[in-house]
């Protein structure tokens, strides 16, 4: 398991703890505070705080993308530029596909809330089609970001870096780092108060992934550094966290949002991580 210690891991290891806090903030605020009981509901709104904050973090991808084609042209291969420019449009299509979504009308939490209440008896192909986006979307970070980098340490499979499909497969691998934030995003769900199968799954694939996150912890015992253990300890905090507000994640749908801001936010600070080692390595 990859341990990077280069500055761009200390930028985005102090930008999870910023995110990790407001989340922690607005979830025990709503559960345990009657004054701000709503606050969490009104971030995590369509068009809301945290959809302005994932397509912030997107256009700061498509940024990166720019500054890494020009420090990095003479350095990056055909085949680097290409997903570099390819990350770039995508980044710009889903900021242009989110912000020309139609806007709902304007409803007070109250009736938001009886709405979402209304719709939870939905069957299981209903629920599957709805939720295709974030399914797919889920089903990426747990395969790639979590059980792949996990399943590589754990049974010794080393790409082999003489071709070049195992040296690209060796350099876009993601850190410890990575795979603890990706963790934590996908920690943010009701662990009870299911509604569908989607749930139950998505809880299975979450607790497989920490379990294999221990166990390459256990067995391989890696020098951690002070960020790394930091978020390694804000994730088992995320999952206390959860546990004590899951009334609060299970009360609205779009608590997904928030997964969506921390999806976004862990695939640009992979790519920055791997664009930034590429580009300054000797």
């Amino acid at each position: 398991m990859k341990i990077t210690d280069n500055i761009v891991s200390v930028i985005y290891s102090c930008l999870f703890f910023a995110l990790f806090c407001w989340v922690s903030v607005t979830l025990l605020g709503s559960r345990f505070l009657e004054t701000f009981s709503y606050i969490f509901f009104i971030f995590i709104r369509e068009h809301g705080v945290f959809v302005w904050l994932t397509n912030f973090i997107l256009f700061c991808g498509a940024l990166l993308s720019i500054v890494f084609l020009v420090l990095g042209s003479k350095k990056f291969e055909f085949i680097l530029h290409a997903l570099i420019v390819c990350f770039c449009i995508g980044f710009v299509y889903i900021i242009v596909l989110t912000s020309n979504a139609p806007t709902p009308n304007k409803q007070d939490i109250t009736s938001l809330l009886l709405i979402e209440s209304s719709i939870d008896h939905r069957g299981m192909v209903e629920s599957i089609l709805d939720y295709k986006t974030r399914i797919l979307t889920s089903g990426f970070v747990y395969v790639f970001f979590i059980f792949l980098p996990l399943s590589l340490r754990l049974f010794h499979i080393v790409p082999n870096t003489k071709t070049t499909i195992g040296a690209l497969l060796e350099m876009l691998k993601p850190s410890l780092n990575i795979v603890v934030m990706a963790l934590f995003a996908c920690a943010l769900q009701p662990f009870y108060f299911k509604t569908n199968f989607y749930g139950y799954l998505d809880l299975l694939c979450f607790i497989a992934g920490f379990v294999m996150l221990v166990l390459t912890l256990w067995r391989h015992k890696p020098k951690l550094d002070f960020y790394s253990m930091s978020n390694i300890v804000m994730l088992c905090l995320g999952v206390v966290l959860v546990l004590l507000c899951s009334n609060i994640l299970a009360s609205s749908d779009q608590y997904f949002n928030v997964r969506y801001t921390l999806y976004a936010f862990v695939f640009v600070a992979w790519y920055a991580e791997w664009a930034y080692s590429y580009i300054t390595r000797t």
